[in-house]
């Protein structure tokens, strides 16, 4: 947050403004970080096991609903504010929602002395499983990130039809808890298996992004609800431990698609989505016939010992 208004500062009196600006952004991905670790971390102390996934839910909701507020009060403010006067204010709504934040910290650390932990089991330390299926949708959102502006610019020859595309994405994160309602229970294989499907419907026509683009932004949407109700569920004395490793997961996941995007798109160009589909869809179903071949073996492992 210091660093936002510091940067205020170094821009009007420094001429390394790209300098200024990079580093700005690496602390404030920094903070992202932290915010996201505090959040997910103090969530099962604050609220019984049984409600996480539903407030999960409005956070998913509120979360992106803030994220298209702010881009529209940022871009309307740009008309009458400079950029540097911009950054200022930002930063002191930075210091502003750290105090918040640290208010929820202490009543989380109040509440939570008389929270009985349960040790981590040696075999669940790390929900390897649900940690890959979170892998392959960060992957696929680093990937579209670049991939889709690519696509309009390159194939479909315009700039505009962008903004329908992140909006459609927008819409379909702050509906997934309402329109996926019925899915909650659906495993995180399910989930993953469909956005594959999607990705392979994923041309460079107005029609298919449009439509593939909301169906998406619905899927990651009930899959991180889904991730985080997982990981935030599994009985450890040290929960902050686990997330940190979890989060550091996802993050780097992140930053390894969104530099191997571009590769991908030389090298396979508008195929770039559906092959990345198809390939996620293949390991989904290959995971489902070996977990329906394993609890048969296990029926008839029980059938003969009876």
């Amino acid at each position: 947050m210091q660093s936002t208004i510091g940067a205020y500062y170094a821009l009007n009196t420094v001429s390394w403004q790209i300098t200024c600006l990079v580093i700005v952004a690496v602390l404030n991905k920094s903070i992202g970080v932290f915010y996201k670790l505090s959040n997910k971390t103090i969530l099962p102390d604050l609220f019984a096991p049984v409600n996480i996934q539903i407030v999960n839910g409005y956070q998913t909701q509120i979360r992106q609903l803030a994220i298209v507020s702010a881009t529209m009060l940022v871009t309307m403010a740009l008309l009458w504010v400079t950029p540097a006067t911009l950054i200022l204010i930002m930063g002191i709504a930075f210091l502003v929602s750290a105090g918040l934040d640290w208010q929820f910290r202490t009543r989380s650390n109040l509440s939570s002395d008389s929270v009985v932990t349960v040790k981590l089991d040696r075999h669940r330390s790390w929900p390897t499983w649900s940690l890959l299926y979170a892998v392959l949708g960060y992957l696929v959102d680093a990937t579209i990130a670049v991939a889709v502006p690519w696509l309009v610019v390159s194939k479909l020859h315009s700039h505009w039809p962008l903004s329908w595309f992140l909006t459609a994405n927008a819409t379909g994160i702050l509906l997934a808890p309402l329109l996926l309602k019925r899915w909650s229970k659906q495993s995180l294989l399910t989930l993953t298996a469909f956005t594959g499907g999607c990705l392979l419907l994923m041309w460079p026509t107005f029609a298919s992004l449009m439509i593939t683009m909301f169906l998406i932004g619905a899927l990651r949407g009930q899959i991180n609800i889904s991730f985080f109700t997982t990981i935030q569920q599994i009985p450890t004395n040290n929960r902050n431990i686990l997330m940190t490793g979890v989060l550091t997961v996802i993050d780097t996941t992140t930053v390894i698609g969104s530099l191997l995007a571009p590769r991908l798109i030389l090298m396979l160009g508008s195929w770039t989505l559906p092959l990345l589909g198809g390939g996620i869809l293949l390991f989904c179903l290959t995971r489902l016939i070996i977990l329906l071949n394993n609890q048969k073996q296990s029926s008839s492992d029980i059938d003969e010992n009876c």
